[in-house]
């Protein structure tokens, strides 16, 4: 099979993980350019079309990556805001008090507050499906990074480009700030560089013109997770 896609992958990630480290005037914004631009061209060669590009490009975070990779899993900090600014305060404060507890200076990471929809929708089972999916990492990737930046050079206001921990190991983390009641997310370049590896190597092991358009979007929250079909 080709490995185009695998090659030219390799490319863009060592030019983003340079400019992360700060080479040629670089930084965090600019690897992340890249590397969202680089899922948003993988998508739309699976699945071509106008005004789908949030659909697609939260679909092959979703379809073509194991559940080791967290996409599916859902921003509980992000939700609890959502749901709170709103006016859903039960709903809010029950999430809330399930997961993150009332220390706000704790620095979390993904792995310690974060779960898939499913235990989500146990917790809470007012909630629908698409406002849970709209809070997985791939669909607040899309929004608050990928979109963003190419439209406003920044982050989006749920998002920062400046992480509280150091550490590598991980696909997201928490910042906290004094004067707001939700903590931003930080989606790390070496967890997105693995993202864009693994798909494009995905890919160049398929026949892609034989994937076809899904019926419904992932993100629509129209299909539950135990009725889907896996490509």
């Amino acid at each position: 099979m080709e490995n185009w896609r695998t090659e030219w992958i390799k490319q863009k990630i060592a030019t983003a993980l340079k400019l992360n480290a700060g080479e040629c005037g670089g930084s965090y914004s600019e690897a992340s350019i890249i590397l969202c631009a680089t899922l948003s061209a993988l998508s739309t060669e699976v699945w071509p079309g106008k005004q789908i590009d949030r659909f697609r490009f939260v679909e092959l975070l979703i379809k073509f990556l194991p559940d080791t990779y967290l996409t599916a899993n859902i921003s509980i900090p992000l939700l609890v805001g959502h749901l709170r600014n709103n006016g859903r305060i039960s709903e809010s404060e029950l999430i809330k008090s399930c997961y993150l507890g009332n220390d706000f200076s704790r620095v979390f990471v993904g792995n310690d507050v974060d779960v898939n929809e499913l235990e989500v929708l146990s917790t809470c089972n007012t909630l629908n499906l698409k406002e849970i999916r709209e809070h997985s990492y791939a669909n607040i990737l899309y929004v608050e990074l990928r979109s963003s930046y190419v439209h406003e050079y920044s982050p989006g206001d749920r998002a920062n480009s400046n992480p509280m921990t150091g550490r590598k190991d991980v696909a997201i983390s928490y910042i906290n700030w004094a004067n707001e009641a939700d903590r931003r997310i930080y989606f790390h370049i070496e967890w997105l560089s693995e993202l864009a590896r693994i798909i494009a190597n995905k890919l160049d092991s398929e026949s892609v013109s034989n994937i076809k358009k899904p019926d419904n979007w992932w993100v629509s929250g129209k299909i539950t997770i135990n009725t889907e079909q896996q490509l």
